[in-house]
């Protein structure tokens, strides 16, 4: 069975927060976005929205679809 997209999203977070040496507290601070939606969003318990990958892509300097590439 394939992996749900919310839990492959936010492995892809994690990992690009873990590769900047950030802290969830960090990249909520880099973001604008809550600690609690970011943990949320890296265990896969929540659906982020357009607007909110849009944030997290250019709080990591990327472009939305470099974001989700292998999402």
């Amino acid at each position: 069975m394939a992996i749900d997209i919310c839990i492959r999203l936010g492995r892809r977070i994690r990992a690009l927060r873990d590769a900047h040496g950030w802290n969830q507290a960090y990249l909520a601070e880099v973001s604008g976005l809550g600690k609690i939606y970011i943990s949320q969003l890296e265990n896969g318990r929540k659906q982020a929205c357009i607007r909110s990958i849009e944030t997290l892509a250019l709080s990591f300097e990327m472009s939305v679809s470099e974001f989700l590439k292998g999402v």
